[in-house]
């Protein structure tokens, strides 16, 4: 059994200093909710064992402040596959982790994080700036998460400002 949080970056800046898209930082409302996300993970014990992440400016932020907040010690590594990702590269990111992680954190965009909840459990899911989803998955090895096809099952998706369940 493998566990798949999968992580949107908080709410952006509506432009970069340089124009790019890829360097737009965080707003003020995104780092926010960045900390408060990282205090869910503490709160749930839900630390991953490795995180993977975009190295677009707004996903590194989102990271630190993530990984600061729930005192994370797990190694990050920055993918630049996750920048406009499509389903078929998430899942290529995702099948590289080593086996001996039992929880990947993986911290990207949309559409890709939401056609990747959609594939792997079958269900739809609103997937907005900060938003935490967890994914458990019925396998050994992350290489065979593309075999997963709509029979993960979908724990929980928590926007922002949302009140925790379980």
């Amino acid at each position: 059994m493998k566990t798949l949080l999968l992580l949107r970056h908080a709410r952006p800046a509506p432009s970069s200093p340089t124009g790019r898209d890829f360097d737009r930082p965080l707003a003020d409302e995104g780092r926010a909710d960045a900390r408060l996300v990282g205090q869910l993970i503490r709160q749930r014990a839900l630390a991953p064992d490795v995180v993977v992440c975009s190295p677009a400016a707004r996903a590194r932020e989102t990271v630190a402040l993530v990984a600061e907040a729930a005192q994370l010690s797990a190694p990050t590594r920055f993918d630049a596959r996750i920048f406009d990702a499509t389903v078929e590269l998430l899942l290529e990111v995702i099948s590289e982790v080593e086996d001996g992680a039992g929880v990947l954190l993986l911290v990207g965009h949309n559409p890709g994080l939401a056609e990747l909840i959609l594939r792997l459990t079958g269900a739809s899911a609103s997937v907005s700036p900060g938003t935490l989803a967890r994914v458990e998955l019925d396998i050994a090895e992350w290489s065979d998460v593309s075999d997963v096809e709509g029979t993960g099952q979908l724990a929980f998706v928590l926007a922002p400002g949302a009140t925790p369940e379980d």
